[in-house]
């Protein structure tokens, strides 16, 4: 089995972390994919761009993580709290990440989009730095 890479080990250190932080914004689910099907409001943890945040003594990464909150109804005002939440939930996440510690977090995007009559997504980005601990 081939070694598992810093960038690997990052991604999977800050899933997981992430995962554990949405479990408590009021979503009936928090997928780690695109669901087949789900009640709705529930998030789901879309994709992590990743890139070199490290120095010559230290492995670092840059990454940015997308959530994506799916509701239903009149307004889009439930789904723009449970954004807030999970917004806040991602910026208060734990200074260590499996073998990484969080250097800091840092909100990129807050946006309340209308997909279809009474159908609303709720999309949270931040960035995210760690360096490797140890």
């Amino acid at each position: 089995m081939a070694p598992v890479s810093a960038a690997e080990s990052a991604n999977a250190a800050l899933r997981a972390a992430a995962l554990a932080a949405l479990r408590d914004i009021g979503v009936t689910r928090v997928f780690d994919g695109p669901p087949p099907r789900a009640a709705v409001p529930y998030a789901l943890l879309r994709e992590l761009a990743a890139t070199d945040w490290g120095s010559k003594t230290h492995d670092g990464r840059e990454l940015r993580l997308g959530v994506t909150i799916r509701d239903e109804g009149e307004s889009g005002a439930r789904a723009e709290r449970l954004a807030a939440a999970a917004e806040a939930a991602l910026l208060a996440l734990p200074a260590a990440a499996g073998a990484w510690q969080v250097v800091s977090v840092a909100p990129v995007r807050l946006a309340l989009v209308a997909e279809a009559p009474a159908r609303w997504s709720a999309l949270v980005d931040v960035r995210v730095r760690m360096l490797r601990s140890g």
